[in-house]
């Protein structure tokens, strides 16, 4: 059993407990191929509520800083967590992320490339699509709809996977690649008006 595994096993029923988590729409997540988990990010606690509560183990990129810490540091490598630079393009963390989606691996992404203060959604940068398109994975739209007050229901919604199969051989821009990725967080923004 890896480390992964024991965290979730942990983790699981304490904050299913503590946030009434319900997750719906597991059954669309594709379980052997490259595979996106594109997500809202309003509270330190989403990538651990998708890291928990999907069926595959996920990675995430997080700012270098959190890495600052020997211990902390150490612990998110175990969980599948890398570093980026978020002060420039990091040529080396997007090498890392599709290494990770080429070997059937799988990645949890902010469309909006950080955490969102206000209500309304930001807007997407480019990088969902564009690891997406290069990595030829599916992304996965999962919006979490949650106040993250202790004992308030938390939804986990899992949409429909979405391909980008239809761009793999094109050339895009910077733009094209914010565009696709503002259709993926426009899903979930939709998915959130809902409740």
């Amino acid at each position: 059993m890896t480390f992964y595994e024991i965290t979730r096993g942990i983790l699981s029923p304490i904050l299913k407990i503590l946030y009434r988590i319900e997750v719906r729409g597991v059954e669309k997540v594709p379980l052997d191929e490259p595979l996106i988990f594109a997500s809202n990010h309003k509270s330190l606690l989403d990538p651990v509520f998708i890291g928990i509560y999907m069926p595959r183990k996920v990675s995430y990129m997080a700012k270098k800083e959190l890495f600052s810490n020997k211990i902390f540091g150490y612990i998110l490598k175990k969980l599948g967590v890398f570093p980026v630079d978020r002060s420039k393009t990091d040529v080396s963390t997007i090498k890392i992320a599709l290494k990770i989606l080429r070997s059937n691996g799988t990645l949890g992404i902010f469309p909006e490339g950080t955490r969102s203060k206000q209500k309304e959604l930001g807007k997407a940068k480019a990088g969902t699509a564009m690891l997406a398109i290069k990595g030829k994975s599916k992304i996965v739209p999962v919006s979490i709809i949650s106040n993250y007050k202790l004992f308030n229901k938390t939804i986990i919604n899992i949409n429909d996977p979405l391909s980008l199969e239809e761009y793999y051989e094109n050339k895009l821009s910077s733009s094209d690649y914010e565009r696709l990725s503002q259709k993926v967080l426009d899903i979930i923004a939709d998915d959130i008006n809902k409740f």
